[in-house]
C-alpha cells in the first residue's frame, strides 16, 4: 500500500477527453493535454505540482491555491482514476527487512472523507481556533523555511487564547502545536492519507503516508517521456508534426514505430 513509492509500473493510455476548467467535471486528459500538464509541472516543487494536477482535475485555476489540501488531493485522485483507471500499482520497501514489495491499491483504498469537525480545540489551557491548510499556505511557507512546521501551523491559527489573553503562534508550546497538527489531520483526512502495511516476508507491520500527487506525477512523467520519444522518432522518420503524431491512435502509432525501428 503506498509507503516509499518507488517506480510505478508503466501507465496505461489516457482515454479521450479534454482538460477541464471551472468546477470539477468528469474530464480526462488527451495525450496533448497530458503533455501540457507535464510541461507545466516539470521542474516545480511538490506544492506547485499538486496545484497543476488539481487544476487539470477540474479546479478553477484562479482559486485552486485557496482550496484545502485535501480537496486538491481529491481532485488529483479523481483525475488519476479518469485517466488511468481505479487500480494504483506501486512498490514499497519494508523498513525492517528492506524487501521491495509490489502492491496494487484501488482508488477506494486511498480515498478519505470530506473535511469535518469543529475547528476549535482546547488543550493545555489554550483555546484554539483554526482553519484548514491550503495550497497557498504550502507555497508561502516552503520546505526551506526555518521551523517550517511552526510557520505553517501559525498561518492556519486564527485565534489562540490562554487566561483571557491572545497568544502569538511563536509563543505556543509544542504540545499545543502537536494537538493542532493532529486536529488538522483528523478534519481534512484526504490531506493526510495513511495506510496500514505489513510485510509478507518478515511480518513487520507499519503505518505509512500515501501521496497521490507523487504517485500520479510518476505515472505522468513516465508516460510523457515515452510519448515525447515516440513523437521524436516518427517526426524524424516521416516529417510529421507533434499534432499529427498525436492524432494517430496509440495502437496504430506503435505499428509505425515498429516499422521505423525494425
Amino acid at each position: 500500500m503506498g509507503a516509499q513509492i518507488l517506480d510505478p509500473p508503466a501507465a496505461g493510455v489516457p482515454t479521450s477527453g479534454v482538460p477541464a476548467a471551472g468546477p470539477p467535471a468528469p474530464a480526462v486528459l488527451t495525450e496533448a493535454g497530458l503533455l501540457a500538464v507535464w510541461e507545466a509541472g516539470r521542474g516545480t516543487d511538490s506544492a506547485r505540482r499538486a496545484l497543476v494536477l488539481a487544476a487539470a482535475g477540474g479546479a478553477d485555476p484562479s482559486v485552486v491555491a485557496d482550496l484545502p489540501v485535501g480537496a486538491c488531493r481529491g481532485l488529483v485522485l479523481a483525475l488519476r482514476e479518469r485517466c488511468f483507471g481505479p487500480l494504483l500499482p506501486c512498490a514499497v520497501t519494508c523498513p525492517c527487512c528492506h524487501q521491495e514489495l509490489e502492491l496494487e491499491l484501488t482508488a477506494e483504498d486511498v480515498r478519505a472523507g470530506a473535511p469535518d469537525g469543529d475547528r476549535r480545540l482546547r488543550v493545555e489551557g489554550f483555546e484554539i481556533e483554526f482553519r484548514l491548510i491550503t495550497g497557498r499556505d504550502l507555497l508561502t511557507v516552503g520546505a526551506g523555511t526555518p521551523d517550517a512546521r511552526r510557520a505553517l501551523l501559525g498561518r492556519v491559527l486564527t485565534s489562540a487564547v490562554a487566561r483571557g489573553r491572545q497568544v502569538a503562534p511563536e509563543d505556543l508550546p509544542d504540545a499545543v502545536l502537536d494537538a493542532l497538527s493532529g486536529a488538522l489531520s483528523a478534519q481534512d483526512p484526504q490531506a493526510d492519507v495513511r495506510l496500514d502495511l505489513d510485510c509478507v516476508v518478515c511480518g513487520h507491520a507499519w503505518v505509512s503516508p500515501f501521496d497521490i500527487t507523487a504517485h500520479l506525477w510518476a505515472e505522468l512523467d513516465s508516460y510523457a517521456r515515452r510519448l515525447v520519444h515516440d513523437v521524436h522518432v516518427l517526426a524524424s522518420a516521416y516529417g510529421w508534426s507533434e499534432d499529427e503524431v498525436l492524432a494517430i491512435g496509440p495502437a496504430r502509432r506503435q505499428s509505425y514505430l515498429e516499422l521505423v525501428t525494425g
